[in-house]
């Protein structure tokens, strides 16, 4: 039987790896993680090795999203023997962190490139070893056929993070230039984006919020949708300094969660209703007039007048009026033209350019017109306190509290991550929440601010020098959209073919949700499935070629997404461990294949370091480059500290630089096979009853019980799936449900269950958690499919989407549950590769 990696049998394996022996040509090397066969104990060693401090020091960078955490690496003879955290830094490393050297040497590594031995089944585990320029002719030759017979777009790519987002090996590096200089399909992951896209809709930067060190400046930090003790946890230390110095932490959740344990104020609400709490905070403070008069009337939309026949804005050129300056552009820094909305001037008694405008009315006299803020007003009516505790199940007392808490005078820091946008109605609460935040305007100085996950103003550090010379670039489609194209050859009713997939740290399957489906309707008819990845993840067990990468201690990069308004230096720490090469070197090695060498490799590291920073005015005001970076490990792209986002209020992303809480015509997030025809309701935000968490959900009779995630604490999305230090602590899934419930169903604490739906099954451990709402589930996300014991977590996740956010509604779920008397189950010897050509 497999012994358990402790610290001792660790670094008898880095020993080994290091003499380019450790595991190569073995089964294990290549096993589909999760069932690894660790290296031999000895067991007649008594005392067990302690890691030491020594060694040669470098400083690495978590380039993975939960705060992007920078320590200090030991190596000692070739191999990473121990981590550090920064001396004085205010982050310190986590168990996901600290597990990242038994991630390196994991025995689910990929070692070598490797195809799919011709005639087995996808997903069986049995695999030939080939060289790189194998691998190179076979995918070359496919790709280049299947553009020639079907056009470009007919190849596709699916990139995820894969715990290597960095600005040269991640997924916006340089193997984007090269997708881009194919003109392929790239699949939009569609996941995490309901919240960013409503608050986007409304005008709001997420990256523009205030650094996590201004919150002892804030009298309270409300949490909407937002777990940090387990989802980040290096912010904890931010909110309990918020905390010491006065600051109250609100949090409001269905469930009692480690957040809400250290909160000073808990707030439970039904789940997936967040936007109709919003609308009824909004009418409170229309209907007592305690919202920020001066704010809501010149930076948001509130006097725009709006046409009562067509819904649409007025605009100057009904009224001779030419292109108005508007909002400068944030990537390019300059001005854009507008053709200007109207509002009513008092003093004039006509329609003026808002822009203009001294005087703007608040009601418009003209009965053709009808301003946005009476429009919203008429639209939040039905929101009174009892219809919103009839849909959120919220208190008289608790509703109070919450309003005291928003009122204007009072600075808030709204920490706000994806919980609320994980439903169908998702992208509704964030725009509703937008809508709420307008009417306070809790913008623009120490303590006030609007945000949460990382600094995402990082992502543009490099991508300029992802777009290739050719000018081509990849057509975004959402992953959402895939079996539906794949099953009908269309997308929007034109053709549209696609037959290889190439994907790059992605999980399609299991990371994403209705594995099942995925797997027969979209991964079963492309003709060729190339896998890049470090692991042999679910993913890759279905691969038809699979190219090894690097993991991140073996290459040099820059890391720019995190809390703090810095860019980090990641070294290169070890050679890379057996056939793996950094996702730009494997890049630059098939970019010839695909026909785009030439396209890819005019721009070398030293151009690309060049490009990430100089194309980014604040790192060349800060005096970032490569060559300073490098002396410094980590520097600052804003001077003043802490920063504070959208001073001067001039940050709102809209065409007129306000806040919106009605829009004319609205879009969806990106193109699908939905139908959008459903524009009046997108227009302003509105609560609708999620199609399968919803109390009157169909699906409600055969599956009870709503199903929802939290953040799994020993691991991010599925990159801990490997045996590691972390994943000793949470080793099988484990379905969290109130007491009453198990009862209810027949289910012990502790007992293995079955949880299903109509989409399929997997088998967990019950955990009865009275913190759990009655009627509700929780679970772990991240577990492969061969750590269930049948089925697997991605089989129970939906698919269904609202058609305006396109995102995944991995919390609109419902399952059922019941005691598993342990038939069926998975077959081990299915996850055991076999690999032809093995040294």
């Amino acid at each position: 039987m497999a012994t358990s990696l402790t610290r001792r049998t660790f670094l008898k394996g880095t020993g080994l790896a290091a003499a380019g022996t450790a595991l190569a040509g073995t089964l294990a090397a290549c096993s589909p993680g999760g069932d690894m066969q660790n290296l031999e104990t000895d067991q007649n060693e008594k005392k067990e090795t302690k890691l030491s401090v020594t060694g040669d020091e470098y400083f690495c960078t978590c380039s993975w999203s939960c705060s992007f955490c920078q320590y200090n690496i030991y190596v000692r003879d070739g191999n990473v023997v121990n981590m550090r955290p920064k001396k004085d830094y205010p982050f310190r490393t986590c168990l996901k962190g600290k597990s990242r050297i038994t991630r390196t040497y994991s025995e689910a590594r990929i070692q070598y490139p490797m195809k799919r031995v011709e005639g087995t089944p996808r997903g069986g585990g049995q695999w030939e070893r080939i060289t790189w320029e194998e691998a190179g002719e076979l995918i070359g030759e496919q790709w280049k056929k299947t553009a020639e017979t079907y056009g470009p777009l007919a190849n596709s790519v699916y990139m995820g993070g894969g715990g290597a987002q960095g600005s040269l090996h991640g997924s916006s590096g340089l193997i984007m230039r090269m997708f881009n200089a194919t003109g392929c399909t790239k699949w939009d992951y569609s996941f995490d984006n309901a919240t960013n896209t409503g608050l986007t809709r409304g005008g709001i930067q997420w990256f523009d919020q205030n650094e996590p060190t201004d919150f002892v400046n804030s009298d309270y930090i409300v949490m909407f949708g937002a777990n940090p003790i387990f989802a980040q946890i290096q912010m904890a230390k931010f909110l309990f300094d918020a905390q010491d110095a006065g600051a109250k932490v609100v949090v409001i959740d269905p469930h009692y969660s480690a957040t809400v344990a250290k909160a000073d104020k808990w707030i439970p609400v039904n789940m997936g209703n967040d936007t109709a709490l919003f609308l009824g905070l909004i009418k409170r403070f229309m209907d007592e007039e305690t919202y920020a008069k001066d704010f809501v009337l010149n930076h948001t939309c509130a006097p725009y007048l709006i046409d009562k026949e067509t819904g649409m804005y007025v605009r100057g050129s009904q009224f001779g009026e030419g292109l108005h300056e508007g909002p400068v552009f944030w990537v390019t820094g300059e001005p854009t033209e507008i053709d200007p909305i109207m509002v009513w001037s008092e003093s004039e008694k006509k329609p003026v350019p808002f822009d203009t405008c001294a005087d703007p009315a608040w009601t418009c006299p003209d009965d053709k017109y009808i301003t946005a803020w009476d429009k919203f007003k008429d639209h939040v009516a039905e929101w009174t306190f009892e219809r919103v505790a009839e849909v959120c199940e919220i208190s008289h007392e608790d509703f109070d509290f919450l309003y005291d808490v928003l009122q204007p005078a009072n600075k808030v820091a709204h920490y706000i991550n994806f919980g609320t946008g994980a439903y169908e109605n998702g992208l509704q609460a964030a725009y509703a929440m937008t809508a709420l935040i307008a009417m306070t305007g809790n913008f623009g100085e120490p303590g006030r601010s609007v945000g949460g996950f990382d600094m995402m103003y990082g992502n543009f550090f490099g991508h300029a020098s992802a777009v290739p010379s050719n000018g081509n670039m990849c057509k975004a489609v959402t992953f959402l959209a895939a079996a539906d194209i794949m099953s009908s050859g269309k997308l929007m009713g034109e053709d549209y073919p696609v037959k290889t997939l190439w994907v790059s740290h992605g999980g399609m399957i299991g990371g994403s949700v209705n594995s099942n489906r995925v797997k027969k309707e979209i991964l079963d008819p492309m003709e060729m499935i190339i896998v890049e990845d470090n692991f042999m993840t679910d993913t890759a067990r279905y691969a038809d070629i699979l190219l090894p990468a690097c993991d991140m201690y073996e290459y040099e990069d820059v890391v720019p997404l995190g809390h703090m308004r810095t860019v980090r230096l990641s070294e290169k720490c070890i050679e890379p461990m057996y056939e793996a090469k950094p996702d730009a070197e494997i890049t630059r090695f098939m970019a010839p294949y695909l026909g785009v060498g030439d396209i890819v490799n005019e721009v070398d590291d030293d151009m690309w370091w060049k490009g990430t920073f100089e194309d980014v005015p604040a790192a060349v005001e800060c005096g970032i480059t490569m060559e300073t970076l490098r002396q410094n490990k980590e520097m600052r792209y804003t001077k003043e500290e802490p920063y504070i986002g959208n001073v001067g209020l001039t940050n709102f992303i809209t065409e007129t630089g306000r806040l919106m809480f009605y829009v004319d015509t609205p879009a969806p997030r990106t193109p699908s096979n939905y139908d959008i025809s459903n524009v009046e309701r997108e227009q302003m935000p509105t609560w609708f009853e999620n199609k399968i968490s919803g109390a009157h959900s169909e699906y409600a009779a055969d599956y009870p019980l709503t199903c929802m995630s939290w953040r799994n604490p020993s691991r991010v999305h599925m990159t801990m799936f490997m045996d590691t230090w972390a994943r000793q602590f949470n080793d099988q899934p484990r379905l969290f449900i109130n007491p009453a419930d198990g009862a209810k169903y027949g289910v012990e604490d502790g007992s293995e269950i079955l949880v299903s739906n109509w989409l399929g099954e997997c088998v967990m451990v019950a955990s009865f958690n009275s913190g759990i709402r009655e009627g509700c589930t929780v679970y772990y996300k991240g577990y492969a499919e061969n750590e269930t014991k049948r089925g697997s977590m991605g089989s129970i996740t939906t698919d269904y989407a609202d058609p305006y956010a396109v995102n995944c509604s991995f919390f609109d779920n419902r399952v059922k549950i019941e005691p598993w008397d342990g038939s069926g189950a998975n077959d081990e010897a299915a996850f055991t590769p076999t690999i032809q050509g093995a040294e």
